[in-house]
């Protein structure tokens, strides 16, 4: 495929990815659509990784003659690409377009100062410079391997942000306060109390949080309120400097075992699991799949090593400090009670001094971050 060919069909491909998105009544903001059709996500986006033969990692790259027609199809798809691995896993990735939408439209109108955490491929903060003007967005990521990718590949286009090579979590290392708008792209159990201080006086956090994204907005110097979007988030998570942010699962329980009231039906329930993602933190997943590709069985487990296994007969065996597996059945309870809640039933109040998720109102049924 020559640089001419694929020019042209990656902005026809990129047109009908933005169309597709408007037309879904996703994208309705005309400043951002403008960003969405100038901005070349191929040109941040050069290859991605898909599960090959043998369950392995596979590089599908646009400079690759036998991958490059489904490396420039599957960019324009509507759809999260990862970008980057750490010991075979996955570290890093392109959001989901419509992911993308929805958060950026969050951020509201203005000449802002925007910081974003987690600069990832760049084509977020290149989409943040063409609406806000790059000497208006600073852009932070811990690994200096992914910064100087998106260096390079910004520097192929007119959009100049500030890149920095840093901990997102760890305020002061980004110019100082008085920004606009936080904007994170990568997961979250709790927000970063710092970020408080790096806003100004009605600045905005949008961020993802357990498997939703809120908007707060700052109300005072030590407090931000706000709900979350109706939209799901699955991210990488934050990283420390030197960490992979992979949960590694322990071995499987083997002791005693007890039937459970709740099976594989309620945690593959998406609005469930957002409740578990935002109660019971940061939690490690795997299933078993019947013939029919539907869980029968399931695993999950914590960072401390506690681990739950649930049988496909119903029963469960639980090891560790936590007894995972009763924390699932007791936010079930809760999320029956509630009446199977949405995510954008929940909001969240944000103070120097701790946060904490809310069902409705500020005084409903709350879970303390």
């Amino acid at each position: 495929m020559t640089t001419t060919t694929t020019e042209h069909t990656a902005a026809r491909l990129r047109n009908a990815m933005v169309d597709a998105l408007t037309a879904g009544a996703d994208l309705t903001d005309s400043g951002w659509e403008r960003a969405f059709r100038d901005v070349p996500r191929h040109v941040f986006v050069p290859y991605f990784y898909r599960q090959g033969p043998g369950g392995r990692q596979q590089r599908i790259a646009g400079g690759d003659p036998e991958h490059a027609a489904e490396w420039l199809h599957a960019v324009y798809e509507n759809r999260p690409l990862v970008t980057h691995l750490i010991d075979g896993n996955a570290a890093s990735s392109s959001t989901q377009p419509s992911l993308m939408v929805a958060m950026l439209q969050a951020l509201g109108d203005g000449d802002v100062r925007v910081k974003e955490i987690g600069t990832g491929t760049g084509y977020n903060a290149a989409l943040l410079a063409h609406r806000y003007g790059g000497d208006q967005v600073v852009t932070v990521d811990v690994d200096a391997d992914v910064t100087t990718e998106a260096r390079r590949r910004l520097d192929r286009t007119p959009y100049r942000p500030t890149v920095v090579t840093a901990d997102g979590a760890t305020p002061g290392t980004t110019g100082g306060p008085g920004f606009g708008a936080i904007i994170a792209t990568c997961g979250l159990d709790r927000i970063p109390a710092g970020w408080l201080r790096e806003l100004a006086p009605g600045g905005v956090i949008v961020a993802p949080l357990g498997s939703g994204v809120i908007r707060a907005e700052k109300t005072s110097d030590t407090e931000a309120v706000g709900r979350f979007l109706a939209t799901g988030a699955y991210f990488m998570p934050l990283r420390q400097p030197g960490d992979s942010g992979i949960i590694r699962r322990p071995e499987v329980p083997t002791g005693d075992s007890r039937t459970s009231p709740i099976g594989t039906d309620a945690v593959v329930d998406e609005k469930f699991r957002f409740l578990v993602s935002v109660a019971l933190g940061p939690l490690g997943w795997q299933y078993d799949l019947g013939d029919d590709g539907k869980p029968t069985g399931a695993r999950v487990w914590a960072p401390d090593g506690s681990i739950a296994d649930l049988d496909p007969d119903g029963t469960v065996r639980e090891t560790g400090r936590r007894a995972l597996w009763s924390e699932l059945e007791a936010a079930h309870r809760q999320y029956e009670a509630n009446g199977r809640p949405s995510r954008d039933r929940y909001g969240i109040t944000i103070t120097a001094g701790g946060q904490r998720v809310w069902l409705d109102q500020p005084d409903g049924p709350t879970w303390t971050l």
